[in-house]
């Protein structure tokens, strides 16, 4: 509920246009804060536009003035310190302050150079090889890899080498030819070094999450775009020779009957074996160059639009291709939210908020105290490792490891949460304490970047607030209302017993048990149990597990004509009550019909709702009487 509840706040807010700022005189104090005319405006005119009839700036005043009245009830109790709190509202905090920290320039740049990339088709092989799982055979990896680098540069054979080191599995039949780079479809740091080397040139070493590459550019032309198509697929993958002998007659055959005008869409649902396109007619995605087999792509962009192929092979079988249509890389300003979706996979997108952050670094004065840390990480090694002691030590006698806007940053700071696990060797300890510090200074630049735009610009102030009042608001709201309702029992008996007569139905209900059991004999041996031992429904639930081995299901019901179809059938002798299914016996325990609720739980949804209204009235009765409310009457009126 709460993720909910705040998630519509986010939502809401974001959507709110830019309220002009008026002005900043005090429109009202409540409990001791001062409330702008900016921010005053900012919430009337947001409730406004979520309502269907507006109301004036005088009727919300009195809204918002016990909204403001709760959040100082909150701030009284301290809902604003918990770790907790604090934790859940930086998270929003930097969500919310993340388009104040990234830079422009940095993020259009990148754009333009992505672009680029898109409007050339590059052809390129590689060599890949394990870049191993330590240290030392990362090395070795590179070495052996700068030593292949070195051959070919001198005239080896760049195939020859392929076949004999690398460890991509395709290799053997395109001997490192990978074709066309399908751009923003691999890992960046290939396509930037694909893109970095000329044409007919060899990269350096490049590292991949999946090993460490050679890559030449074997040639570059004009991106011939993208297109959609149909195909039908008939499988040889696999298959004896006679197989494929089959299957090049069957696809002769469906060619035969497209060019005599049958429907390509019908003839691919009833004969394509390729799954994921055949219920679809054979359709296809858009695809551009390298993003299919090489001879289906040759095929596919050699036709002109409407035009089908004649059957052809590639590894998996032999096609027909009906190219529907074609289209050319669009400009920059059409493909910028492609091009930053595809940054956002691959990191690139965290470059401009990398650049924010070196920025705020200067304009705070961020330090790093290396010889403090290098001291710690030094006695860690000493020791061996990093325990819960030594950690609780750092905690206890705080040492200064850095300062951000003249605010110091301590080993408390990092090691108050505790460590990931029970101890960490010096290696795992120096990259937690890397982490945590580098956490630390964000952490310590986004507060004092959020209080400088909180007091310098409206719209981030009005939004910084309504997050961290909102979760004041739902934090004591559940205290002193929604929680506290619902686990008052004795409150909601008392409540109901003094407000019965208001409780009404519109038809009498039956109130009892419904017990299903497998079959007719457990049904009836169950109810002879009932009559001789007459258990109390409190025992019951042991019984049926122990006694029946859970051969029995008992539900509670609360059911008016309607409602329940067993029900309906014993009770008000309506319809069938014949059971299907694994529950094959029904028959009702306990029950009688009522005409109006006899105990609470008959209504318990609408007590609580109504107790819960009383609270809220108690509430904000107790509020008014212990918080001042001033407000400027003469402001108010000249809110538009």
């Amino acid at each position: 509920m709460k993720t909910a509840f705040i998630a519509s706040l986010i939502a809401l807010s974001a959507a709110m246009p830019a309220m002009a700022k008026t002005s900043d005189k005090t429109i009202m104090t409540i409990a001791g804060e001062k409330i702008p005319v900016s921010e005053f405006e900012y919430f009337y005119h947001k409730s406004n536009g979520q309502q269907s009839k507006s109301i004036s700036p005088e009727e919300y005043a009195e809204l918002f003035s016990v909204y403001k009245l709760k959040v100082a009830d909150a701030r009284a109790a301290g809902v604003d310190t918990t770790r907790e709190f604090k934790a859940e509202f930086d998270k929003y905090c930097r969500e919310l302050i993340q388009p104040y920290l990234r830079v422009q320039a940095v993020e259009d740049s990148l754009v333009n150079v992505a672009y680029n990339h898109l409007l050339t088709d590059r052809v390129v092989s590689h060599i890949m090889l394990d870049k191993g799982n330590s240290p030392e055979a990362q090395q070795a990896a590179r070495t052996t890899l700068d030593s292949i680098r070195t051959a070919i540069i001198n005239g080896a054979d760049f195939k020859e080498l392929a076949l004999k080191y690398s460890i991509d599995g395709s290799v053997q039949y395109n001997g490192g030819t990978l074709g066309v780079l399908p751009v923003g479809r691999l890992p960046y740091s290939f396509e930037e070094a694909t893109y970095d080397t000329p044409v007919g040139g060899l990269s350096g070493i490049v590292e991949t999450p999946f090993g460490l590459h050679l890559i030449r550019v074997e040639s570059e032309s004009k991106n011939a775009g993208e297109v959609k198509a149909q195909h039908i697929l008939i499988l040889t993958q696999g298959k004896s020779p006679e197989e494929q002998a089959l299957a090049k007659a069957k696809i002769d055959s469906i060619y035969n009957v497209v060019v005599a005008g049958g429907d390509f869409s019908e003839l691919a649902k009833q004969y394509s074996e390729d799954p994921g396109s055949a219920a679809d007619g054979g359709m296809l995605p858009w695809f551009g160059k390298g993003m299919m087999v090489p001879e289906f792509e040759e095929t596919s962009f050699s036709l002109n639009d409407g035009e089908i192929s004649k059957p052809f092979s590639t590894s998996y079988g032999y096609h027909i291709v009906k190219r529907l249509e074609h289209r050319d890389v669009g400009p920059l300003a059409d493909m910028r939210e492609q091009i930053i979706e595809t940054m956002k996979r691959d990191g690139r997108y965290n470059e401009a908020e990398k650049a924010g952050f070196e920025l705020l670094k200067k304009r705070y004065n961020a330090l790093v105290f290396n010889s403090e840390i290098d001291g710690i990480k030094a006695e860690i090694n000493r020791k061996g490792a990093l325990d819960s002691l030594m950690c609780a030590t750092l905690v206890a006698s705080p040492v200064t490891i850095g300062e951000v806007d003249k605010k110091k940053i301590t080993t408390a700071d990092i090691f108050a949460g505790g460590l990931p696990g029970s101890s960490l060797d010096p290696d795992e300890a120096s990259d937690f304490i890397d982490f945590s510090m580098r956490k630390a200074v964000e952490d310590r630049l986004i507060d004092a970047e959020a209080a400088r735009l909180v007091a310098t610009d409206a719209n981030f102030r009005n939004l910084y607030n309504e997050y961290r009042d909102g979760m004041m608001l739902f934090e004591v709201a559940n205290r002193e209302v929604w929680g506290k309702a619902a686990a008052d029992e004795e409150g909601l008996k008392k409540y109901f017993e003094e407000h019965k007569s208001q409780y009404k139905w519109d038809s009498p209900k039956f109130k009892g048990y419904v017990v299903y059991t497998r079959n007719d004999s457990v049904g009836e041996a169950f109810a002879k149990y009932l009559e001789t031992e007459h258990p109390s429904i409190d025992t019951l639930a042991d019984v049926i597990d122990s006694r029946f081995d859970k051969q029995i299901r008992m539900e509670r019901v609360l059911a008016a004509k309607g409602d329940d179809k067993v029900v309906d059938a014993v009770v008000f002798k309506s319809g069938d009550a014949s059971a299907k299914g694994t529950w094959k016996y029904v028959t009702l325990y306990q029950g009688r019909v009522i005409d109006s609720p006899e105990e609470m739980s008959d209504v318990r949804g609408a007590v609580i709702s109504d107790y819960q209204n009383l609270l809220e009235k108690q509430w904000v009765e107790r509020l008014k009487g212990e918080y001042p409310i001033k407000v400027d009457k003469k402001l108010l009126k000249k809110v538009q």
